[in-house]
């Protein structure tokens, strides 16, 4: 009886010591609520943030004559990539996106995919559906609940689902076309609507492994930079490690934000109000 007593013990004590080191694991609810208030002390340097939940840095390159800005992204669960709007999906207000960063507590930010400026297109957001109007004319990008990328080139009205292969979608964008499929540059099409040859200032954001992603864009062809025609865009991308890239709205438009601070291409005085934003948050309190 003593030695069970003994060996109880010690299991039990193996228990409660093995839960006691267990990790823990940071979440975010999946609504419209903004992240985790930041740790200004969490910022390491102007390029690199990093908490026990998400780790980003930013650098710097040029490449075809034109500079182009990255952001390197890991985070601890997928809750952490979240988009957000100037005043709801349902409405198509714009405001600034570093006004809009700021409300949502984001470490990193980009602009979307401008969901109001094109009235077609399905738009899921933070596992919310608020339009289905598909018309096969524009890739689209899906996020499921694990963080994953899917992409679907052109599909028609209703072939959306908001669950695929029993994972809850939680982001649709549609705006396109796909970069980076399976870390090949994709096929591009000359006709795409979003005039692929020109060499203009443009956004992606790609997924580069589990839980690992990367925002990328480039200069606009002013202020000693030539601009990118989507074929050079998708070489970088790829090259920049991208297993699966989209292209999000560009030209103007286009901002990426840390710190609470436009990071690209500062001397631009024409940078536009949007409507949307893809950012990543923390999920750590202080604790």
């Amino acid at each position: 009886m003593r030695l069970f007593k003994s060996v109880l013990f010690s299991f039990i004590f193996m228990l409660l010591a093995g839960a006691a080191c267990a990790e823990t694991v940071y979440t975010l609810p999946v609504d419209f609520t903004p992240g985790k208030t930041v740790d200004p002390a969490c910022y390491i340097s102007e390029t690199e943030y990093q908490d026990p939940t998400l780790h980003v840095t930013i650098e710097t390159g040029r490449k075809d004559n034109c500079d182009y800005w990255v952001a390197r992204i890991k985070i601890g669960h997928p809750s952490q990539l979240r988009t957000a709007a100037a005043a709801g999906f349902e409405n198509d207000f714009t405001m600034k996106g570093v006004i809009l960063a700021r409300r949502q507590n984001a470490v990193l930010a980009i602009n979307g995919d401008y969901y109001s400026y094109y009235q077609y297109g399905y738009i899921l957001r933070q596992g919310k559906e608020f339009r289905d109007k598909l018309r096969a004319e524009r890739d689209v990008l899906a996020i499921d609940e694990n963080g994953d990328f899917h992409i679907f080139y052109t599909p028609e009205k209703n072939s959306m689902q908001p669950v695929m292969k029993n994972k809850k979608l939680i982001n649709v964008f549609h705006f396109g076309p796909s970069l980076v499929v399976n870390g090949q540059v994709d096929s591009l099409e000359a006709s795409y609507w979003l005039a692929p040859e020109s060499k203009r200032q443009r956004m992606c954001i790609a997924q580069t492994g589990e839980l690992e992603y990367m925002a990328l864009c480039c200069a606009a062809p002013l202020r000693g930079s030539e601009g990118m025609t989507l074929l050079q865009f998708a070489q970088l991308a790829q090259e920049l490690g991208a297993q699966t890239a989209y292209n999000l709205d560009g030209g103007d438009s286009t901002m990426m934000i840390f710190k609470g601070q436009k990071i690209n291409d500062v001397e631009n005085k024409n940078t536009r109000d949007i409507s949307d934003i893809i950012y990543f948050a923390s999920a750590w309190d202080g604790k």
